[in-house]
């Protein structure tokens, strides 16, 4: 499958054309945007812009670990998805980390975050992962009804993180 392709849906307006390619530099202040509306869902995260384009720029300075999709109609970006490739121990081999998924709010439901999500996978495969792994927001409930319509199966594993600057440094 093609790192690049189109989306066709219909709007009250007239048809529009959704093209899904691998990011750019170039997209990185828009990029950054989305994250304010994403980690209003995240309750764990907060929004940093130069956190987040530092992180959009470590994901494109490593195209054959990490990859960073958009989702544009007429030259505008109106979704994103990042991933990277991970080892696996559970499956003993790569594992895709779905770490980023947005679509603008004015273009959900029109498959553009399945079209990312299908580029993802696609990218993934092709660098040998037999995965996919993500975490959602608890409270994100189109996002949980997305990935189990994509097939994915609900984990009954609960995730953790935390700040190496800031974690118990007793803890032994």
């Amino acid at each position: 499958m093609s790192v690049a392709s189109l989306v066709h849906f219909t709007g009250s307006a007239s048809m529009t054309r959704i093209r899904i390619r691998r990011g750019e530099t170039r997209d990185v202040e828009m990029l950054v945007t989305f994250f304010r509306d994403l980690f209003t869902m995240e309750k764990d995260f907060a929004t940093d812009a130069e956190s987040q384009r530092a992180g959009l720029l470590l994901l494109l300075a490593n195209p054959g670990a990490a990859a960073v999709f958009v989702a544009e109609t007429d030259g505008v970006v109106v979704g994103m998805a990042t991933a990277q490739i991970v080892i696996s121990t559970s499956i003993g081999g790569y594992s895709i980390l779905l770490e980023d998924m947005y679509v603008s709010a004015g273009f959900r439901r029109k498959g553009i975050g399945s079209k990312l999500l299908e580029n993802v996978l696609a990218w993934g495969a092709e660098r040998g992962a037999c995965r996919v792994q993500l975490v959602v927001a608890s409270a994100n409930a189109r996002a949980f009804r997305f990935y189990r319509q994509a097939g994915l199966l609900k984990s009954h594993m609960t995730a953790f993180y935390g700040k190496l600057d800031v974690m118990n440094p007793d803890f032994s």
